[in-house]
């Protein structure tokens, strides 16, 4: 299955949670099975910052101290701290990826693209706002190269061809960008364009913070990662033993997708469920998930 992905060139894989394991162990699969069998350039256009992108492919670090990017060759690991204008949760890994997707799968990943810089390159796509998606779009194909194998690693929400929900575009200030990237990605590529969204049965999810209110009218941020289990009965009839996951082309029902955030006033404290009315090449499916392992507790 994992070549007749890589004849898509753009592979788009979701993940309904920023706190699961298994969406970034695919990932990583997907990608040590394209160094092993082809010889193309890989690029992989990942959900975190501009600047953290460029520090793993630079050597750099930034420097509070200094206020400016230093060279840095090795894996920078400090004390969490809190800060920016939300004051969210930076530590550890934050020199190379946020707080909701520091692990140690994720420090694998860096030391492997290091290693093969030669042929990877990760580039970061998100400005930092919540008017980014359309953004995130125009970084994609500013490097984008249908030559190369090309990876988007993001939530299901920036990988789907959807609209914005309101609760996120009353803030955004260009009210043309109504729709998450991967519209504007399948309206560009056409079916060169590969959609992967992801789901499980059931599980346990890892959170960084809650949202409180309906459409998260207020957020909180903790240090500490908490996790809590679901399961989600509708799922249960794709569950299938003998696998240990699946490519779905078929599923009917409607897709359950987590924030970073818990959010208190839903069941399961799910972010949505969003009815499955999107274009999608594939439904990556797990029997069960596991919490996304953090690089050390605090």
């Amino acid at each position: 299955m994992m070549e007749n992905l890589l004849k898509y060139k753009l592979i788009g894989i979701g993940e309904f949670s920023h706190g699961i394991q298994e969406s970034w162990q695919f990932r990583f699969d997907l990608l040590k099975y394209a160094i092993k069998n082809t010889n193309k350039k890989i690029y992989i256009f990942n959900e975190m910052s501009v600047w953290q992108g460029e520090n793993i492919m630079n050597n750099t670090i930034f420097s509070r101290k200094l206020n400016k990017f230093v060279n840095y060759d090795k894996i920078k690991i400090e004390k969490p701290i809190e800060g920016g204008e939300q004051k969210t949760c930076w530590g550890k890994l934050w020199q190379y990826v946020h707080h909701a997707m520091e692990s140690k799968i994720f420090l694998k990943i860096i030391k492997y693209i290091r290693k093969n810089k030669d042929r990877i390159t990760i580039i970061g796509v998100d400005n930092d706002t919540i008017d980014r998606d359309y953004d995130m779009y125009k970084n994609i194909m500013k490097d984008y190269n249908p030559k190369n194998i090309n990876f988007f690693w993001a939530h299901n929400h920036h990988v789907n061809e959807q609209s914005i929900p309101d609760y996120s575009y009353k803030y955004i200030k260009n009210k043309s960008h109504k729709w998450y990237c991967g519209y504007y990605l399948k309206k560009k590529l056409k079916d060169d364009y590969c959609i992967i969204l992801s789901q499980a049965y059931q599980g346990e999810n890892r959170f960084n913070g809650y949202c409180i209110g309906k459409d998260c009218e207020k957020r909180t941020w903790k240090l500490k990662y908490f996790y809590k289990k679901f399961k989600y009965d509708n799922n249960k009839k794709y569950v299938d033993s003998s696998k240990k996951y699946q490519l779905l082309t078929k599923y009917d029902e409607p897709l359950l997708n987590y924030s970073n955030s818990y959010f208190k006033d839903y069941k399961h404290g799910i972010e949505s469920l969003d009815k499955n009315n999107y274009t999608w090449n594939y439904i990556l499916f797990w029997n069960k998930v596991t919490k996304l392992e953090p690089f050390f507790e605090y």
